[in-house]
C-alpha cells in the first residue's frame, strides 16, 4: 500500500520521494511513523518511546488534513491506499 508523506521539514530516509510503501492487510499511522523512523537509522523519533506515543511540542500529525492526536490510540487508526500523512515540527514560540 502507498502512503503519501508530506512535512515541512526534510525527512531523513525518505530523499528518494514523497511516499513510502508498506505491505500488509492493515496499515497504521503507527507503522507508517516506525517505518520512518527505521529510514531516517535511528535519527529521528517520531514516537516517543516511554510513552508510546507522538509527543505533541515536538510534532503534529494530520492525516488526508486532518489533524491526528498522535495518542497511543490514535496512532493504531487504519490507514488507505493513497492517504497523506502530514509531518509537521511543532512551533516553538509564537508572538
Amino acid at each position: 500500500m502507498r502512503i503519501g508523506i508530506d512535512s515541512n521539514l526534510i525527512l531523513p530516509g525518505l530523499q528518494e520521494g514523497n511516499e513510502i510503501s508498506l505491505d500488509g492487510p492493515r496499515v497504521t499511522l503507527r507503522m507508517v511513523l516506525e517505518e520512518l523512523e527505521a529510514r531516517s537509522s535511528g535519527r529521528v523519533k517520531y514516537i516517543n518511546p516511554s510513552t508510546g506515543a507522538v509527543n505533541p511540542m515536538d510534532f503534529v500529525i494530520e492525516i488526508n488534513g486532518f489533524p491526528n492526536p498522535g495518542s497511543r490510540e490514535d496512532l493504531e487508526i487504519s490507514l488507505n491506499e493513497g492517504d497523506i500523512v502530514t509531518i509537521k515540527v511543532s512551533p516553538l514560540g509564537g508572538g
